[in-house]
Parts: structure tokens; C-alpha cells; sequence
């Protein structure tokens, strides 16, 4: 008769490792992505630059200066601004161009979409805001953690 406990041993001592990387990778597995509130969404961009693309792949970098200064710049167009919190969202308004106000959902460490909610701080106000997706970023100076296209 045969013994199996030493194949089986076998077994369990090139099965264990396997599941310890699986169990160590699932264990990184970024969180949820989280809706930022006002205070969250000030921590996340005052006084940094975000680089990223918009939805149809341009790419835009931007400053947001402490004390509500920006900076911004894409291959069409460059701008100073003001950005603000209102109504938890993310408000940026330019000198020479349009702006808007975004809920910011953080999809993980260094990744940040941003959803077109108004088109003013006054609109801002208004509870029934629209969410179109917009944008995705990461901070300059951290390594990113969106996906290389950075597009959802």
C-alpha cells in the first residue's frame, strides 16, 4: 500500500506559500472610492499641483495656491483663478475661461476624479446637483496610483 502523507505533505508545502502571496496581494487591495467632504477636499489640493486628463484625454495641470490662488494650464489654454470649497464641492473659476465646481471622488491614495456639479458658487447651493464626469488626477510630487490612461 501506498503512502499518501508524503505526497499530501507535498502538497501543503507548495500550496501554503501560494495562499500567503494570494492572502498578502487581497490584502492590499485598495479601499472603496470615497466621496470627499469640504475638509477632506482642502487636505487633498491646498498648496499641491494636479496633473491628469480630462474625460476625452487632454491632459491639464493645476495649482491650487494656499489661500484660494490657481494656476492652471492645458495645451489650449493657461490661467490664473481663484478655487474655493462650497457646499462640498470643489469650485475653481478662472480670469480667462469658464470654471465650475465638482464633487471629487477619491478613487484611491493618490487618484482623484472630478464630476462637473455646477457651474457657479451659486449653483453650488442649489441641492439638486448634476454629476458628470469630468476629469481624473493625481497629485504632482507623490507617485500616482491611477491607472497609466488615466481615464475610468
Amino acid at each position: 500500500m501506498e503512502d499518501h502523507r508524503s505526497l499530501n505533505t507535498g502538497a501543503a508545502a507548495f500550496a501554503l506559500p501560494l495562499l500567503m502571496l494570494w492572502l498578502a496581494d487581497s490584502a492590499t487591495v485598495m479601499p472603496a472610492p470615497k466621496l470627499l467632504q469640504g475638509p477632506d477636499i482642502i487636505s487633498a489640493f491646498e498648496g499641491k499641483t494636479v496633473e491628469g486628463a480630462y474625460n476625452d484625454g487632454l491632459a491639464f495641470r493645476e495649482t491650487y495656491f494656499s489661500g484660494g490662488n490657481i494656476d492652471y494650464w492645458d495645451p489650449r489654454a493657461s490661467s490664473g483663478g481663484q478655487w474655493s470649497v462650497v457646499n462640498n464641492l470643489f469650485c475653481t473659476f478662472y480670469t480667462a475661461m469658464t470654471g465650475g465646481c465638482f464633487r471629487i471622488v477619491q478613487v484611491s491614495a493618490n487618484c482623484f476624479d472630478f464630476y462637473a456639479a455646477a457651474d457657479s458658487e451659486r449653483e453650488a447651493m442649489d441641492p439638486a446637483k448634476r454629476s458628470d464626469y469630468t476629469a481624473r488626477g493625481a497629485v504632482k510630487g507623490t507617485a500616482s496610483t491611477c491607472p497609466d490612461e488615466l481615464q475610468a
